[in-house]
C-alpha cells in the first residue's frame, strides 16, 4: 500500500498543499519507530485530521484566558507555575498539552520543547511527537485490532470528535 498526498486529500478533504508538505515527515517518523502498518497509518491520518482540521501542525484554538482557565495549575499536566496553562497549550498534530508532556517529548527528541514550546509546531518535530506518542501509548497495537475507540481514547482521553474520526477511519480503510 502507498499513502500519497492525493490519497490524504480524498480521506481528510484537506488542501493538497498540506499533505504534499507534511506527509513525508509523518511517514518518516512512523518508519523510524517501525510503525508502518496499514492500520497504524489509518489511525495516524484520522487522528491528524480530527485533531487539526486538516493535515498540518497547529496551535490549539483559544486565547491565553481560555488556556489559563483550562490548564493552569493542573498537576497531572505538570503545570506548576503561573502562566503554564497558556504557555503549554496544545500544539502539533495531536495537541500535546502541559509542561510535563513538553518536557517528556523534548527529552525523547533531544530538543528543548519545555523551553521553547512552539518547536512542537515544526512539522518534523510534530511528526516525531506523534509517532512517539503512538508508540508510548501502544496506539499501533489498538489500531492493529481495529479498536478505534481505544485509539481515540489514547489520543484524546475521550471521544471528542468521534463522528469525524470514525468517518476518516472508514474512508481510509476503504482507500488504503
Amino acid at each position: 500500500f502507498l499513502v500519497t498526498p492525493p490519497l490524504v486529500v480524498d480521506i481528510l478533504n484537506c488542501p493538497l498543499e498540506q499533505p504534499q508538505v507534511y506527509l513525508p515527515g509523518v511517514l518518516s517518523a512512523f518508519k523510524e519507530k517501525g510503525m508502518e502498518s496499514r492500520l497504524t497509518l489509518v489511525a495516524a491520518l484520522a487522528t491528524i485530521g480530527v485533531e487539526t482540521g486538516g493535515f498540518c501542525p497547529i496551535n490549539e484554538q483559544g486565547d491565553d484566558d481560555y488556556f489559563t482557565d483550562k490548564y493552569v495549575w493542573r498537576s497531572y499536566l505538570g503545570n506548576d507555575q503561573a502562566g503554564d496553562g497558556a504557555r503549554y497549550h496544545g500544539r502539533g498534530y495531536i495537541q500535546i498539552t502541559g509542561r510535563a508532556n513538553y518536557r517528556e517529548y523534548g527529552q525523547k527528541l533531544s530538543v528543548d520543547l519545555e523551553g521553547n514550546p512552539d518547536l512542537a509546531l515544526d512539522p518534523i518535530i510534530a511528526a516525531q511527537i506523534l509517532a512517539n506518542y503512538f508508540w508510548d501509548r501502544e496506539i499501533d497495537q489498538a489500531a492493529a485490532k481495529e479498536d478505534w475507540e481505544q485509539v481515540r481514547m489514547a489520543v484524546n482521553g475521550g471521544f471528542h470528535g468521534w463522528d469525524v474520526f470514525i468517518d476518516y477511519i472508514n474512508k481510509a480503510i476503504a482507500l488504503i
